[in-house]
């Protein structure tokens, strides 16, 4: 029997996209009758079009629409569907509502934790008792799901999202030059939009610990990094003018490869994207030990670990890097490998149609 399955996320042309899109396509490449709903403007309609994946230009545009549960509802009795598959919490609110009663299986996507049972509105979308699997994207976040799921944990499995290498092979580095640093320069990078679970208070406070004499710049990539409290910190450190605040950049990848470490000192973490995409470009990274950044990076072999929240481990373990170059590229090499080995979209393309013949059987 060939499953029918139809999909529904936010895939448009952005890099987040690309781990959707590999599914889909992966997916029907494998054997499975996938259909798709998509943003209308999508950049991957004409591909999908054309490998003969049917395509709906529709994605749900509010949390909850009538008008879009009456649409998903009936190509789903159109379609005959033996699975919905939902990747966001448009189209879970939505989808998992347009299901009921109906005989179709209902997965939803989950990519952070931060949800938790008491909140009434996570029983409309996540925790709704018409979804038959959450699909979760990292251990840590399965484990916080299931907490949540009270009486039915088994509902939470984990896939992890898949990257590919190859995606970011043709990024070329944004020049030294442009950024202002000098040729013999080690550049440290890290991206976020700021929130305090995010940690970079605590990387401007491993500048307070380094070695003045290293010659060490740090790029600060994402809105919000010029913020009083940074701006506090940054004035006050030995490298205030080796510290760049470079906001929201559109060649984030560019300047990303231009980087000889990068650093994720978060609080709490799901599956970074941030860190897969610098492990896929070969960048060795340096994260805190939180949430699916301890899932990434196998400390003491493709990178290193540290204590969240301390800014004098963050300094050491910087420093280490910046001493041994050799131990740099071995950690870039086996970041790769670690990409391609266990968070490879061949894995997530496989897991997934594994859970959909489980389903279905």
């Amino acid at each position: 029997m060939k499953i029918r399955t139809l999909i529904i996320s936010h895939i448009k042309d952005n890099a987040p996209s690309r781990p959707d899109a590999g599914l889909v396509i992966g997916l029907h490449q494998r054997g499975i009758e996938v259909d798709v709903m998509i943003p209308a403007d999508s950049y991957y309609i004409r591909q999908f079009g054309e490998l003969g994946i049917r395509v709906i230009p529709s994605h749900p545009d509010r949390k909850f629409s009538f008008k879009t549960i009456l649409s998903i509802r009936r190509e789903i009795r159109k379609r005959k569907y033996h699975i919905i598959h939902l990747f966001n919490t448009k189209a879970i609110v939505n989808g998992s509502l347009a299901a009921c009663c109906l005989p179709v299986k209902v997965i939803a996507y989950r990519g952070a934790a931060g949800m938790y049972w008491y909140d009434p509105t996570a029983w409309l979308s996540h925790l709704n008792p018409r979804i038959d699997i959450m699909v979760c994207n990292s251990y840590f976040v399965q484990q916080h799901m299931q907490r949540q799921l009270l009486l039915r944990p088994s509902r939470a499995v984990m896939i992890h999202k898949g990257m590919n290498p190859e995606w970011f092979s043709d990024v070329v580095p944004i020049s030294r030059k442009e950024l202002g640093i000098p040729d013999e320069a080690l550049i440290a990078g890290c991206v976020a939009n700021v929130r305090r679970i995010k940690g970079v208070h605590y990387l401007l406070e491993a500048t307070h610990h380094l070695n003045p004499v290293l010659p060490v710049h740090i790029l600060l990539i994402g809105s919000g990094m010029d913020s009083p409290d940074y701006m506090r910190l940054i004035r006050t450190s030995p490298f205030k003018d080796r510290i760049h605040i470079l906001g929201y950049r559109k060649d984030v990848y560019q300047v990303i490869a231009a980087c000889d470490l990068y650093i994720q000192p978060s609080l709490s973490e799901s599956l970074s994207r941030s860190v897969m995409e610098a492990m896929c470009m070969g960048i060795p990274c340096i994260v805190s030990d939180v949430g699916g950044l301890v899932e990434l990076v196998d400390h003491e072999k493709s990178g290193l670990v540290v204590q969240r929240g301390n800014g004098k481990a963050i300094a050491e373990a910087i420093e280490r890097l910046a001493g041994e170059p050799g131990l740099r590229k071995t950690f870039a090499e086996e970041g790769i490998k670690r990409m391609k080995l266990i968070f490879s979209v061949d894995n997530m393309v496989t897991r997934t149609k594994e859970l959909y013949e489980k389903l279905v059987s």
